[in-house]
């Protein structure tokens, strides 16, 4: 590994797409690679593991995510060529399933001090063949590494939390018909995607799977372009940073999850619990978020679904769905997961007096065509319900889930008794109406507008000793809790029904 990053920085960062091509096909890639963290500080070091089908040159190009003229991405700078040899095929652990890549690091990126906080993309470049004359295939010569560069020290408004768990559980690197796997499929003798052969864990030190850009990243990137233009002064994070504590809510007037989120480790919901306790506003612009329960173990995730994990005895329990270790997702959020969006759906608004819709100008019986797609929460009356001092339905949209049955989305926005609102979009679509060209509804940008602008203000919240003082006392109080007391004596070992996304299966 070059222990120097070479690295040429662009003298502005100008906006302009990165040129990665489409593939079908891992086994055809010219080059792959993945991060050894998926966030780190200015100052800090972050290396890259790269494989290469044949030895040849790699240039390392760095893109920030943002708004940049027309374009959603700038480039940063580029590495000097670096000599990459081909690296061990990747391992798959017979019992668990999970396909680790036992990479030896290429090339190091010494992370400037001056780079601002943001999602991040680095681009592996293949030069041409051992002897330096070309000879690459232009369709499998690049791919995609992402990142995030943070200060978790910096007191802002916003923090953006980027879903990288459910960016891996949905990876199926490699994704050549015969060996991935990710927490939904593996592929049978006949190249086929069975559920029944999915992985139990999967591990972060691995690539992406073909282009490299993790299957939910963009919707995620159409809310960061879109605030970036609006001038909101942000911070990120990846789930790994819940998990770990290192987050501490009190930095932030409220935290932003911009992307399907549906992987949560135990630390994860203790650190959002936390913020809400403590009068810190959560925003969730998508649908079905979390879910499942999760455990990281160090680079690895594991959730055994519907298998028997385990780990039985360990608070707060197997790893399966958080409802089903009575700690519905609705209890924090507002509503939670009902089932797959058959095509879309106009999502319909419901009490349009209130400020949330007044800030759009909308009436009522408005809808915003093609707005509720993927999945769609709501809430659901047989689950524990949060605990709010102001409850609003904001839409109440009629779909066709996966079985052709009809049900009901629901975008809610409740507050709790600390003062932190929360919003649960309820739908895939929602940050592809803030920033998706050809997709984005003037009336969605001003309501999201709104709110935000309202949790900024701090809107009637305590100073932040008396909202960490509050937040202790919520803890203790939910920990003698007669809930909580059963949950220690008795935890939950349930097998659950596999939840298997046809709709979001890729092609093969």
């Amino acid at each position: 590994m070059r222990l120097l990053d070479g690295f040429a920085p662009a003298a502005t960062a100008i906006g302009t797409p990165p040129d990665v091509p489409d593939l079908s096909d891992d086994a055809r890639a010219a080059v792959k690679g993945f991060a050894s963290a998926t966030a780190v500080a200015p100052g800090e070091s972050v290396d890259f593991h790269i494989d290469v089908a044949e030895p040849r040159e790699i240039v390392v190009e760095i893109y920030r995510v943002g708004a940049y003229g027309e374009h959603r991405t700038a480039l940063l700078g580029s590495s000097e060529p670096v000599a990459v040899a081909p690296q061990p095929a990747p391992v798959t652990d017979p019992e668990a399933g999970m396909v680790t890549c036992l990479w030896e690091p290429a090339w190091r990126l010494n992370v400037p001090a001056d780079w601002k906080s943001g999602a991040y993309l680095a681009v592996l470049r293949a030069k041409g063949g051992a002897d330096g004359a070309g000879g690459t295939d232009s369709a499998t010569g690049a791919n995609y590494v992402p990142f995030v560069v943070r200060n978790l020290r910096r007191r802002t408004s916003w923090l953006v939390v980027v879903p990288f768990a459910c960016y891996q559980a949905y990876n199926m690197y490699p994704f050549d018909n015969a060996r991935g796997k990710n927490l939904y499929y593996g592929f049978d003798e006949n190249g086929e995607q069975s559920s029944k052969l999915r992985a139990s864990s999967v591990s972060f030190r691995r690539p992406y799977e073909l282009t490299g850009m993790p299957r939910e990243a963009e919707r995620v990137h159409d809310f960061v372009v879109w605030a970036e233009r609006q001038g909101y002064d942000m911070e990120y994070a990846a789930s790994a940073d819940l998990n770990e504590g290192r987050v501490d809510p009190l930095n932030y007037k409220g935290l932003i999850f911009p992307g399907h989120d549906e992987y949560w480790s135990a630390g994860m919901r203790k650190t959002l619990v936390k913020a809400l306790d403590s009068g810190v506003s959560t925003v969730f612009l998508q649908a079905n978020n979390v879910y499942w329960h999760v455990r990281y173990e160090g680079s690895t995730i594991t959730c055994f679904k519907s298998r028997q994990d385990p780990v039985k005895t360990r608070r707060p329990g197997q790893t399966v769905m958080w409802r089903d270790l009575r700690l519905p997702e609705q209890e924090l959020l507002g509503a939670q997961y009902v089932s797959l969006v058959k095509g879309d759906a106009p999502l319909v608004v419901a009490n349009t007096d209130h400020w949330f819709w007044q800030a759009a100008g909308v009436s009522a019986g408005d809808t915003f065509p093609g707005l509720v797609g993927g999945e769609a929460d709501s809430v659901q009356d047989k689950y524990q319900k949060a605990d709010s001092t102001e409850f609003t339905i904001l839409a109440r949209s009629a779909y066709t889930d996966g079985a052709d049955g009809t049900r009901e989305q629901q975008t809610v926005l409740h507050r709790k008794p600390s003062g932190a609102w929360v919003f649960d979009a309820g739908t895939f679509f929602w940050p592809m109406a803030l920033g998706r060209e050809g997709f984005v509804d003037a009336r969605i940008e001003a309501a999201t507008a709104a709110l935000l602008a309202r949790i900024a203000a701090g809107d009637g919240l305590g100073s932040r000793s008396a909202r960490r003082r509050a937040a202790m006392a919520a803890a203790l109080k939910r920990e003698a809790s007669p809930s909580a007391v059963s949950a220690k004596a008795k935890p939950v070992v349930k097998r659950v029904g596999r939840k298997v996304k046809h709709t979001l299966k890729r092609s093969s």
